[in-house]
């Protein structure tokens, strides 16, 4: 039986046949090399793209730090609050706060102390200027301790002159406050005496708390070297 010669007979028995397709050819050589061979970038490449990516980075910075002064210098001018004129203000308005206290409870001190009776009327302005005085020598004593520091460094006790600068202090409140009901004929009905002690024993306490803010915004720690 004749074939062409791309036909393949394979005899299978006496009465079959069947004709078999011969495999196909293989691939030109070098063409499977150029599809599967990954594209790799060269090392001059990959450095060339991280030069860049930090200049666009570095580029980045340098526009914001640029947009942010730019804001600045349309702030308002800024003042330091901690200066020299702000302290001596401080100070002096302490020191007026304190002499205008101290008027105010003049009225109520004197009059206690003759109401307790005293031999001579004179001695009255002795007992406010000894409850004042003693009033600021502890509260002196407390602005001195409060800047200090012991030898360990640890801030000094202050316990002592806050107990005294508060006990005087508080004298001159309850003398305030009973002169104040005296006045009024011990009439707890009536608002006015109430008005009148709350005015009376406002100054007392507003020199002890401004005290003890001073020690803290005007004078400084002792610092151990």
């Amino acid at each position: 039986m004749t074939t062409s010669r791309n036909e393949l007979i394979i005899n299978l028995g006496p009465d079959s046949e069947e004709t078999v397709s011969p495999p196909p050819p293989p691939p030109v050589q070098g063409l499977a090399e150029i599809i599967v061979t990954p594209v790799v970038s060269s090392p001059s490449e990959t450095v060339d793209m991280e030069k860049e990516r930090l200049r666009y980075i570095e580029e980045g910075k340098r526009q914001t730090l640029k947009r942010y002064e730019i804001q600045e210098s349309k702030r308002a001018p800024r003042i330091q609050i901690d200066q020299s004129v702000v302290m001596v203000s401080w100070i002096s308005a302490v020191a007026i706060a304190f002499i205008t206290s101290a008027i105010v409870s003049f009225n109520g001190i004197t009059a206690v102390a003759v109401f307790v009776g005293l031999s001579q009327s004179w001695m009255a302005y002795l007992f406010f200027f000894f409850i004042e005085i003693m009033y600021l020598l502890f509260l002196v004593a407390y602005l001195i301790l409060s800047s200090r520091t012991d030898p360990n460094g640890k801030p000094e006790r202050t316990r002592g002159a806050i107990t005294g600068m508060v006990f005087f202090a508080g004298i001159a409140v309850l003398a305030n406050a009973f002169h104040t009901f005296d006045y009024w004929e011990w009439t707890f009905t009536e608002p006015r005496a109430w008005a009148g002690m709350v005015l009376s024993i406002a100054a007392p306490i507003a020199i002890i708390s401004i005290s003890k803010m001073g020690s803290r915004v005007v004078f400084s720690q002792a610092v151990k070297v």
